[in-house]
């Protein structure tokens, strides 16, 4: 995703889906799940749309995936340094109008 990319909430409802499904996985268990995930966005048959989420999820398990490869543990949104700075970013986006008063 390039910086001037702002993810679309369907981008947001797609990497909330994976990050659900990912929840308690370890890195073997996602590594199969990105792969079903590659999959689905290669599919030629799905429509536009379908297609978009379903690349949109293939990122996103590549993410966790990468994340749990040097982590003997299970994934977890809450330690997840990436999903940590996406909700400060949209606290702080959150706070700033009540600030600009």
């Amino acid at each position: 995703m390039s910086p001037e990319h702002e993810p679309s909430e369907r981008e947001h409802a797609a990497w909330e889906r994976v990050r659900s499904a990912a929840t308690g996985m370890n890195h073997h268990q996602a590594k199969v799940a990105l792969d079903d995930a590659r999959k689905a966005a290669a599919d030629p048959s799905s429509p536009g749309r379908q297609t978009l989420d379903a690349r949109a999820e293939a990122d996103e398990w590549e993410r966790i995936t990468d994340t749990l490869a040097d982590h003997a543990g299970s994934y977890d949104p809450a330690t997840d340094p990436f999903v940590q700075g996406q909700l400060a970013a949209l606290t702080h986006r959150a706070q700033a109008p009540a600030q600009r008063r």
